[in-house]
């Protein structure tokens, strides 16, 4: 009885194991998010010259690439559809330097032969749209949030390529942009206690 027991156990708990790996599966990056597509391709383009352990290079790369270009679309879109001159003061200034940001990962990925996506990945697109379907106050209040949420996420990862990162182009690149990514977040906190208290 109590081998039956154990043995119903052991089903349960691998049954369980088996979903949430799927659960955990489904949830991330789809094989169409260009985020991952991008990056299989150069783990694949590295591990066929001989050069392993590039994964976490490359997604940088390819999630990088994909932040700028929907700071660059959140930019143009703020231009018009912000309320306040100081949201789109703010937006058109991160999509100025999140283009110069988006130039230099470029000429950095072609160096190193990393692949970068060239639309949005899934969840950038997700901002995006949320963002999009807000107008009046409630964009710019959407809009700040957005940008200080993705900023204090971009400070974090910068940061940890900065030190971790397997390639000196990859860490000088991150390195180089931290100052600017800080100082785009403490603008973007400080704007957003400003709009709040409108």
């Amino acid at each position: 009885m109590l081998c039956t027991l154990d043995l119903i156990m052991k089903k349960t708990l691998l049954y369980v194991g088996i979903m949430l790996s799927v659960l955990l599966l489904s949830t991330s990056c789809s094989p169409d998010d260009s985020i991952s597509q991008a990056t299989e391709q150069s783990v694949q383009q590295f591990e066929a010259a001989g050069i392993e352990n590039m994964d976490n290079d490359a997604l940088f790369v390819a999630e990088a690439t994909s932040a700028s270009m929907l700071q660059m679309r959140l930019g143009a879109l703020a231009s018009v559809e912000a309320v306040s001159p100081e949201v789109k003061q703010m937006a058109q200034q991160l999509a100025q330097d999140h283009e110069r940001i988006q130039n230099d990962l470029r000429e950095t990925a072609a160096q190193s032969n990393f692949v970068v996506p060239e639309e949005l990945g899934s969840n950038h697109q997700s901002i995006y749209d949320d963002v999009e379907s807000t107008s009046g106050i409630t964009f710019d209040l959407t809009y700040i949030k957005r940008a200080v949420e993705e900023h204090k996420q971009l400070v974090r990862r910068y940061g940890d390529m900065a030190e971790n990162g397997a390639t000196m182009e990859v860490k000088q690149f991150a390195s180089k942009q931290l100052p600017l990514l800080k100082q785009h977040l403490q603008e973007a906190e400080a704007l957003e206690d400003q709009v709040k208290g409108v």
